[in-house]
């Protein structure tokens, strides 16, 4: 049985299963599922995950124990809520199988009739002449194989065409998953051989590929690199611009925000300005410029560049133009208002709630607590043993992920911390690290970490800073997701935040 303050990391040595519920209770013999609480004596009916609803006080199904101390009971209920967001992912996630798995043989039969069509053009073609057989399936590959304009792009939800033949009688079950194995090996061959990222799978553009490659048959030759990178290329960048052109009558409707991000390049100081249009019908990236050169970023350099890309997208398109807090640019875009009368400059969300962050991170009491979980941060993974220790007793969880932002970061990381507290302080009290060379040193950067691990004092501000820290990256991670436009909901989160 572990200390009572503490709540153990890993199953119990002799129990019916891996189960972290069994250091708390002891199933009765000769029965099936019951199991008496070794706290409070209690013989719980229903197994062990009831039982750990006793230890959790989770009401409804079963009484709480008396004699269960605040942190196991709130680890228990931690891991009950865990264990429930497994179970709903993992029934997400097959329904979502069945759901292709019943769009692919919808998919296959249009697949099998091609196949069909090729075969019966083939012993015609014994049996009339050659010509007539090329007719027919000339007319046949006409009508199947979809004109440009029925694919739209990517970025604006494609409806990458399908055969319009119609519906043939299910295939057996046999056959349908001899085919989605052949075409799946294809398919994974491409990827693994060609080092290309396993999300290729499910990209339309793929399906399209496969798709026209059964409409046309055999013997059609695939284009040559030049083909593609002279050729198709051009094509394409014609036809992207031309679906550009197509949005703007809706910018036109109902106007369009211009987006203007900087980024510089850390190991050679290149600082780039991208430029997006943003619409109700999706984002496009317009153009990026090249500030490197650029002696001095000031007001005039900015008003004079963000009045240049207006004009070059359209006046009477641009209703908003979306910056950062910089002050150069904050006094540019105020300008730029002056001169376009119709225009509004709004400051970025993001950036202001990432500057929230770095105001409170200059506090000294604040600086310390995180420069305390830099110092633990560092010292662990400056070494690969003691990284391979930590994943040890915190069941293989990582204390360091990036984040949105440099500061949110330094958020994301105190609360990894503070969430493999247990397993990070038997790490330093183990027989493992006391007897290596760290464990064994009186000063250093070693000896810092395990002063704060292993000390109170640490922990206490790092769950004050958390509840102060906790708010603001909950709307940060709003304002910054793709999923959906936050406009319309951001005071609001705002104000609970506050």
């Amino acid at each position: 049985m572990p200390p009572r303050e503490e709540f153990p990391t890993k199953g119990l040595e002799g129990a019916p299963s891996n189960d972290i519920g069994w250091h708390f209770g002891t199933p009765v013999p000769n029965t099936k599922g019951n199991i008496v609480c070794k706290l409070c004596g209690k013989v719980v009916k229903g197994g062990i995950t009831r039982f750990k609803e006793h230890i959790a006080h989770k009401t409804g199904n079963v009484a709480p124990c008396p004699n269960v101390t605040g942190v196991i009971r709130e680890s228990m209920m931690n891991i009950l809520k865990e264990s429930k967001t497994k179970k709903i992912d993992k029934k997400r996630r097959k329904d979502e199988f069945l759901s292709q798995l019943r769009e692919d043989e919808d998919e296959h039969e249009e697949f099998i009739d091609e196949v069909s069509a090729i075969r019966q053009a083939t012993r015609e073609k014994g049996r009339s002449s050659h010509g007539s057989a090329r007719e027919y399936h000339r007319e046949r590959t006409s009508k199947s194989i979809p004109s440009e304009s029925e694919l739209t792009l990517r970025g604006a939800i494609p409806e990458l065409a399908r055969s319009k033949s119609s519906k043939q009688p299910k295939v057996s079950d046999s056959i349908l998953k001899t085919f989605r194995k052949k075409i799946g090996e294809a398919v994974s061959k491409l990827l693994i051989y060609e080092r290309l990222p396993f999300q290729l799978a499910s990209s339309p553009w793929l399906y399209n590929l496969i798709q026209v490659s059964t409409e046309v048959g055999q013997g059609v030759k695939l284009p040559t690199p030049y083909e593609i990178s002279d050729v198709y290329l051009e094509s394409e960048y014609q036809r992207v611009r031309d679906w550009v052109n197509g949005l703007k009558t809706h910018w036109k409707e109902l106007g369009a925000t211009l987006m203007c991000d900087g980024w510089t390049n850390s190991l050679n100081q290149m600082h780039i300005i991208n430029f997006l249009v943003y619409c109700s019908k999706g984002t496009i990236f317009w153009k990026s410029v090249d500030a490197s050169s650029v002696r001095s970023r000031d007001v005039e350099f900015y008003y004079s560049l963000l009045d240049s890309v207006v004009e070059e997208i359209g006046e009477n398109y641009i209703v908003q133009i979306v910056t950062d807090n910089e002050a150069a640019m904050k006094a540019a875009g105020k300008k730029l208002m002056l001169k376009r009368k119709h225009l509004y400059w709004t400051s970025c969300a993001a950036h202001c709630l990432d500057l929230c962050l770095e105001d409170i991170r200059k506090k000294p009491n604040v600086a310390k607590v995180l420069d305390e979980a830099k110092k633990v941060t560092c010292f662990i993974y400056n070494h690969i043993w003691t990284v391979d220790l930590m994943k040890k007793y915190t069941q293989g969880k990582q204390i360091l992920r990036p984040a949105l932002t440099r500061f949110a970061t330094h958020f994301i990381q105190l609360e990894e911390i503070t969430r493999q507290k247990q397993g990070l302080r038997e790490m330093f009290n183990s027989k493992e690290f006391k007897e290596s060379k760290w464990g064994q040193q009186k000063s250093g950067p070693a000896y810092e970490a395990k002063k704060i691990v292993l000390g109170k004092d640490f922990w206490k501000k790092a769950n004050d800073l958390i509840k102060v820290y906790e708010p603001l990256v909950k709307v940060l991670r709003l304002v910054d997701s793709d999923e959906k436009p936050t406009m319309g909901f951001i005071y609001e989160a705002v104000d609970r935040a506050k």
